[in-house]
């Protein structure tokens, strides 16, 4: 295995998470009466965050809180999508710390209870699949490899690409939101330079872009952002273990034993590296005699499984992350500009939420149901319901901006 796929790719940047069964409503969620003729064929393409993928898991639940189907209602417009049998494929995580999963001791990250019989229909509305990246939506099956052994292309895309899944609808207007797995993983990995270089990510992006317009002339829509990736709160600074009696307590709860950072390499401004928590259950599994150490930067000799790279994002790694992904961002909103569209960039509103301190520092273990925060989910990277809100929120005040449509917002939930 690559140090790349080290992360599961997908397991994706961004409060209760509504993990109950599905309501079997056949994956039809509005009557198709739009309330602006440009809503006529609403289409939704992405992956995990579009899909409603909460928590490591999927199923009908998640997927009615997507921030596409918030929109879809606003929009008053017919929204389909492939509804997925609870608890799941998969099941969302119901417990951090354990990984209990819905559904209890039969459900796996394995399980899969594929979709609704009711939902299959010859078009559906939100063709978005978790774990694609700017590659996938042209490709049928998905990415060679990774994407062949995903459920969610075939259950979703049914053998068709994705921009011919979504082209099916004869679509009116579309949102479009790629990219994030083209980083996600190997940062948080603590392998950025395994990222799509910026030149590829460009052709991709657009291929994408031009075979959706050339097959809808005339659509309208809004091309999203790339998540900062340093902004999920699955990751937490190694420095608060210092600064932080309460943060150094839970660190040891997760690791099995104290935890400390590594004087010579956290020293100073290193303090600010970034570790994934999951760096914390990879303690635990270390021999019982085995310091609980942190460290902060790649270690003289440490070989590809070096404590101070796995899972750790350095200060100079942090750099180069937010460097691509702003040229990722500034490719998007270029391309949005050339064919009309609206651009949404999503990281203001998630660095409000991280300044407003609604995004914990460190996950709050005493709680079950949000450790970190209402605003995201147990995976500590996708949004929770609060956050799609927020999302289709800004989406319609910028649609209306832009389009002078008069969508209503949502009220808070």
């Amino acid at each position: 295995m690559s140090r790349t796929h080290a992360v599961v790719r997908g397991a994706l940047l961004l409060g209760a998470i509504g993990v109950a069964a599905g309501c079997g409503d056949g994956g039809d969620v509005i009557a198709p009466a739009p309330n602006d003729p440009l809503f006529s064929s609403y289409v939704a393409l992405g992956n995990s965050i579009t899909a409603g993928y909460q928590s490591a898991g999927i199923n009908d639940s998640t997927q009615k809180q997507s921030y596409a189907v918030l929109l879809a209602k606003q929009m008053n417009t017919r929204f389909a999508y492939p509804s997925l049998v609870s608890p799941g494929c998969p099941p969302p995580i119901a417990n951090l710390l354990t990984g209990a999963r819905v559904g209890g001791a039969t459900s796996t990250a394995s399980t899969c209870l594929l979709r609704a019989p009711a939902s299959v229909s010859a078009t559906i509305n939100n063709v978005a699949v978790p774990g694609i990246a700017t590659i996938d939506p042209i490709s049928v099956g998905g990415t060679p490899g990774a994407q062949n052994s995903n459920p969610l292309v075939q259950l979703i895309l049914g053998g068709e690409t994705m921009v011919q899944k979504a082209l099916d609808n004869h679509p009116t207007f579309a949102t479009v939101w790629i990219g994030n797995n083209d980083i996600l993983a190997p940062a948080l990995g603590g392998f950025p330079a395994g990222a799509t270089p910026v030149t590829t990510f460009t052709s991709n992006y657009s291929k994408d872009i031009n075979a959706l317009v050339a097959g809808a002339p005339g659509i309208k829509g809004v091309l999203i952002g790339v998540v900062q990736v340093a902004g999920a709160p699955l990751l937490f600074q190694a420095g608060l273990i210092q600064a932080s009696p309460l943060v150094a307590g839970a660190a040891a709860q997760v690791a099995g034993r104290p935890v400390a950072l590594d004087p010579a390499t956290c020293a100073g401004a290193n303090a600010g590296a970034l570790i994934n928590f999951q760096a914390l259950g990879a303690i635990r599994s270390r021999p019982a005699a085995a310091p609980g150490t942190i460290f902060c930067q790649k270690v003289a000799g440490g070989g590809q499984n070096d404590p101070g790279d796995n899972g750790v994002l350095d200060i100079a790694e942090q750099a180069s992350v937010t460097a691509t992904i702003n040229a990722y961002n500034a490719y998007i909103k270029a391309k949005a500009d050339s064919i009309g569209f609206a651009y949404y960039d999503p990281n203001p509103a998630l660095a409000a939420l991280h300044s407003s301190g609604a995004i914990p520092p460190f996950p709050n273990l005493a709680s079950t149901t949000a450790p970190f925060g209402q605003y995201f989910s147990l995976d500590g990277v996708h949004p929770a319901a609060a956050a799609h809100v927020v999302i289709a929120n800004e989406l319609i005040a910028l649609i209306n901006a832009t389009y002078k449509t008069s969508l209503n917002p949502i009220a808070a939930q």
